[in-house]
């Protein structure tokens, strides 16, 4: 690791993974790390104490519960990653108070009480760290609490293995080798998934039956996924008759293992969103309880004057409008809702009076999606919302997100540094900017093909978006080049961070025609304000990795 000078005055750092001194770097990236870590406490303390306010001050509904119990929860994990057990046992209090809450089976606690606990998580955050010690493995840099997974695997190597791949992308996993106790380990310790080698002699098996009843008699759900060396229809039919709800052929794709894991395992999506535009109040009414019936969020305006406001109030995913409205037409709404750029895209559906066919069309050719009828059947009207904001979301995420890795496109990463930019300079603090790809990756597409390599890069791709904080902003630069917005981090924490995660993706191991294989990745870093636009930034860091990968023994681009 080297530091370099730009011709423009920005630092630069360089990242490459033939780095001989691994045993220092690893115990800087520890104890940065942990810096990182106090440095961010405050602002989640605050987190956390704005999501009380904003939950009792609403009358604690359901998603604020929700919000306060993740950010607790939070807290819990991540301070015994970083060695903070004193806020780790004072959030653990916090957030078992609050699951129930968060679940719906027990009322909102006394203000006191939570004061109380709060008073105590901010005097756990003033005791100092726990010395650390250097062999062990660095975590995401904003840990969420680690998700279990119970591993049933007898294969020697295959499990341990596995197990260690597992724990690199974060989760916490239990290895047993026999099933016979699977039933009590469950009981003892439910696990978010169960991963199951469907391959046991069959004497040991559970077999299909036996193990979907257990899944049912279980007082916890436990998502179900099958490893096997089969991959026939049979095979498959019986994980899916044991209630098996995805499966995975030997050798894995851990990438791809862990993508299902997260989908499985993961917090629900946020609610749809609906703006009901209608001046008739009874009929905003109903329509705005149907769907709070079916869990969308929904925002109710009946002054069409103040559309614009309550559009950047809702953010919604759909709009209905009425067609009859005061003052405007609901088709000239939809058009006005149209010439915004965040809403180009915007499902719109026409709450339709009685009339007649040429009106009807005239309003879809302006720009409507649906026009639903009055009186509106419930059932109707939930399908057609949630049908066009599912679709709205997707159109959304295809022209904001590069298709292959599911991070930002090349545009949007752009735009998003930018703004970070800006609020960075408007709060005098730092942001560093990286730049990474994978090394010999032309190679390695050459030796095992495109597709593979597609996998390798999406796994990178997965890997970072696990082990990185939620507030820092990666997208796809182009071809195998990763772009990494870090807000609020300068030059050193941003190179002790990179390189910990470097170390820890080249001891992954990756399924490809048969063998396994490791990879590897480098990077550069450049600094805000030393680099004080994103052109400079990135331009900086791209010339800090090309200095990397040509001193990288065998790397192309």
């Amino acid at each position: 690791m080297e530091d370099d000078e730009s011709p423009h005055g920005c630092g630069v750092a360089v990242g490459r993974m033939m780095d001989t001194a691994l045993k220092d770097d690893t115990e800087l990236g520890s104890a940065s790390l942990r810096d990182y870590f106090a440095a961010r406490l405050p602002d989640r303390l605050r987190e956390v104490e704005e999501a009380w306010e904003r939950a009792r001050q609403s009358d604690w509904p359901e998603a604020e519960a929700r919000t306060f119990h993740r950010l607790a929860h939070s807290l819990t994990g991540a301070g015994a990653t970083f060695g903070f057990p004193a806020v780790t046992d004072a959030a653990r209090l916090l957030e078992q108070r609050l699951k129930p809450v968060a679940q719906g089976t027990a009322p909102p606690p006394d203000d006191a009480a939570v004061a109380e606990l709060l008073a105590g998580l901010r005097r756990a955050s003033q005791m100092p760290a726990a010395p650390s010690s250097s062999t062990a493995s660095a975590p995401r840099a904003d840990e969420p609490g680690k998700k279990t997974i119970l591993l049933v695997e007898n294969d020697p190597e295959t499990g341990p293995s596995l197990a260690q791949q597992l724990e690199r992308f974060g989760y916490e996993v239990r290895l047993l080798e026999q099933p016979d106790r699977l039933g009590a380990e469950i009981e003892r310790d439910p696990p978010s998934a169960l991963l199951v080698d469907q391959d046991f002699p069959e004497a040991r098996l559970p077999g299909g039956l036996e193990l979907s009843d257990l899944r049912r008699d279980l007082r916890s759900p436990v998502r179900l996924v099958f490893l096997s060396d089969r991959g026939d229809l049979e095979a498959r039919l019986a994980a899916v008759r044991a209630g098996g709800e995805a499966y995975f052929t030997k050798p894995v794709d851990v990438g791809a293992l862990v993508d299902q894991l997260d989908l499985l395992t993961g917090p629900p999506t946020d609610p749809f969103r609906a703006l009901v535009v209608e001046a008739d109040e009874e009929i905003a009414g109903e329509c705005a309880g149907a769907l709070r019936a079916a869990g969308l969020q929904v925002a109710v305006e009946t002054e069409p004057e103040r559309f614009l406001e309550a559009l950047a109030a809702s953010r919604p995913d759909v709009v209905l409008i009425g067609l009859e409205l005061p003052g405007c037409g609901g088709a000239e709404l939809a058009a006005v809702l149209h010439q915004l750029e965040a809403y180009v895209a915007t499902p719109v559906l026409f709450l339709a009076p009685p009339g007649s066919d040429e009106d009807r069309l005239s309003a879809l050719e302006l720009g409507g999606d649906e026009l639903l009828p009055r009186p509106v059947d419930p059932l109707h009207l939930i399908a057609a919302v949630t049908g066009r904001a599912r679709r709205g979301r997707r159109l959304a995420s295809l022209m904001a997100y590069d298709s292959l890795t599911s991070l930002l496109s090349h545009a949007s990463l752009k735009q998003q540094l930018e703004a970070e930019l800006a609020r960075a300079a408007r709060e005098h603090v730092p942001v560093a900017y990286a730049m990474l790809d994978l090394d010999g990756f032309k190679t390695f597409n050459e030796t095992y093909g495109h597709a593979a390599g597609d996998r390798l890069l999406r796994t990178l791709a997965l890997f970072l978006k696990q082990r990185l904080r939620r507030s820092d902003i990666l997208g796809r630069f182009g071809g195998d080049e990763i772009g990494v917005i870090l807000p609020n981090t300068d030059g050193a924490t941003a190179r002790a961070v990179l390189d910990n995660l470097r170390e820890s993706f080249s001891r992954l191991r990756h399924g490809f025609a048969g063998t396994e294989l490791s990879a590897s990745f480098s990077f550069g870093i450049s600094v805000f304000p030393d680099c004080p636009t994103p052109e400079l930034l990135i331009e900086a860091a791209g010339r800090a990795l090309s200095a990397a990968k040509s001193e990288t023994t065998g790397s192309e681009s």
